[in-house]
């Protein structure tokens, strides 16, 4: 984010630029105060154990912890959030992903116990596109077309979904991403332009769950 001498804020999302005069940031607790029926995820980016506390403090205190999600890449901050809050709902870390590819290829991961609620990953096809990653070997297109059919197979995310996992891929910014990600078995997506997003769901609505017998 640049301000210039006007005070204009520019901002780039996607490669696309955006300005405005309103350089408000909402806290947490605006968010939790605002929107308080509306499911959130929190994503703890650095090992902080104060920002763990006052992230579960605020949870707590407006009684939202069925619908808060504590969200990281890191096992061992993961660990910590599960720690203060167990009664969070919670996602795979990377080497649990990694945990959880490897008994879907064995057959083993419909004897296994999943404490996880959601998973939350890339989907492979933004990658380069828009998501530039930092590696050479991410930015090269079979890698990419590899990861999505490895890490994608349709029938693992049924599985997840019909375990009450919830499956979530990102950054989903154009309506062919939000297609690929739908059809792929994706429960949501997470993008930079919600209004998009809505547009394409109105749309797009999805299918009616089959009456209860």
């Amino acid at each position: 984010i640049s301000l210039s001498l006007s005070d204009r804020v520019s901002v780039c999302v996607s490669g696309r630029y955006s300005t405005g005069t309103d350089r408000k940031f909402p806290l947490l607790e605006d968010v939790f105060r605002k929107f308080p029926h509306t499911p959130v995820n929190t994503e703890i980016k650095e090992d902080n154990e104060r920002l763990i506390k006052e992230v579960s403090s605020l949870v707590k205190k407006y009684n939202r912890e069925d619908i808060t999600v504590w969200a990281s890449m890191k096992s061992h901050i993961l660990k910590k959030c599960r720690k203060e809050n167990p009664s969070m709902p919670f996602m795979f870390s990377v080497p649990r992903g990694v945990q959880l590819l490897l008994l879907y290829y064995c057959g083993l991961l419909p004897f296994t116990p999943l404490p996880e609620s959601f998973l939350q990953m890339y989907l492979p096809c933004v990658i380069n596109r828009t998501y530039i990653p930092s590696s050479p070997i991410m930015r090269n297109r079979i890698v990419t077309y590899l990861m999505e059919k490895l890490m994608l197979p349709s029938a693992l995310l049924k599985h997840l979904v019909e375990r009450g996992i919830q499956v979530q891929l990102f950054v989903c910014n154009e309506d062919q991403d939000f297609q690929t990600a739908f059809s792929l078995g994706a429960t949501g997506v997470m993008t930079d332009y919600p209004s998009r997003l809505r547009d394409y769901l109105r749309s797009h609505p999805p299918p009616r769950p089959p009456p209860s017998q």
